[in-house]
């Protein structure tokens, strides 16, 4: 079966929402952009997201940052991504929501899926669940740490709607940010961003082992989300000789176990990595440059037939898009989505 599956950053989808009512007031025509009000500054950032969600017309939409779950159920991010799609006409196809555990921030990880031709469930595991307090020995000195995902990655089993049989795992994961937003001496921030880092593994290393469990149960497996890491592309990476993307990926020294990018290795010039998902300005030096921190793997015996960035920047996005749905992936979100078409 060929299947289309994308990962999209949607950047604080929170917003868009009061009362769990997707705010709808377009700006008048021929309104210059700087003059626009924040609720039509809202209701343009919803209809651009919806423009690339309907170009990039996948069957599965990994969604980062997707609207806030309330803990008591009045208020969902699987009802109010539903009804956001409804208002602002993402109707070629049946696409529903399913989402997983409730985020302890404001942010929640879900996923847009074709119903009419997928079935997918929430089926966390019961022992070693996303959701509960786990241990972990980040710095491989034989000594466990306790650690808890601030975001609990969503599990979920994969199903062709023909024929129900399982397809594939699938985890959807938005890991511990690097960055450091306050305000601190050089010392603290040295301070801090060894712990974001470890805090980071932690997390891949606890989402590793469910993937190592699945594969030996003989289910194919797909991982994917915004993981604020890449392959060998700063500092940190080199002192602590591992990266946060390598930890998932698998180890060396069991290469059936080993997962494949849909995108391959990034490379570095000028202005950062490439291919791109985000760009980020230095907090200390201030320079701008390009990072791959969305990722797509998949097990060995899934197939990859194509993977790609959707980046208006980059070739072959750059040349062979139109102005208007660049302009959208520009201003819709901080990060592009990423894709790719598999078989399995």
């Amino acid at each position: 079966m060929k299947l289309k599956v994308a990962e999209y950053n949607m950047e604080w989808m929170k917003n868009l929402f009061v009362n769990g009512i997707p705010v709808n007031v377009p700006p008048p025509v021929g309104k210059p952009e700087s003059d626009w009000n924040e609720q039509e500054r809202l209701t343009m950032k919803s209809q651009r997201l919806i423009s690339v969600l309907a170009h990039l017309d996948a069957d599965i939409v990994a969604v980062v940052e997707g609207p806030d779950t309330l803990a008591n159920g009045t208020k969902t991010a699987k009802a109010q991504l539903e009804l956001w799609m409804t208002t602002f006409g993402l109707t070629q196809r049946n696409y529903k929501v399913v989402q997983g555990y409730t985020s302890r921030g404001q942010q929640e990880l879900c996923a847009i899926y074709d119903a009419d031709k997928l079935i997918l469930e929430h089926t966390p595991e019961g022992k070693n669940s996303f959701d509960e307090p786990f241990l972990a020995d980040t710095l491989e000195q034989s000594i466990k740490e306790q650690y808890e995902h601030f975001r609990p990655p969503v599990e979920l089993t994969v199903k062709d709607k023909a024929s129900p049989g399982k397809l594939f795992k699938m985890i959807i994961a938005h890991a511990k940010s690097k960055g450091i937003f306050n305000h601190v001496d050089y010392a603290r921030y040295e301070y801090l961003s060894n712990l974001n880092r470890r805090k980071l593994y932690a997390e891949c290393m606890h989402m590793r082992e469910r993937v190592d469990q699945w594969i030996n149960e003989g289910d194919k497996v797909l991982v994917t989300g915004d993981i604020n890491d890449g392959m060998g592309s700063d500092f940190y990476e080199n002192r602590f000789g591992k990266s946060a993307i390598e930890i998932l990926l698998g180890s060396v020294y069991e290469p059936e176990l080993i997962l494949k990018s849909a995108l391959g290795k990034p490379k570095l010039g000028k202005y950062g990595w490439s291919p791109s998902s985000s760009s980020f300005t230095d907090t200390i030096t201030k320079n701008w440059f390009t990072v791959l921190i969305d990722h797509i793997l998949v097990s060995q015996d899934i197939k990859i037939d194509s993977g790609a960035v959707l980046n208006p920047y980059s070739e072959p996005h750059k040349s062979d898009l139109s102005q208007e749905l660049k302009d959208a992936l520009k201003k819709a979100s901080d990060h592009f989505p990423v894709i790719v078409e598999i078989e399995v």
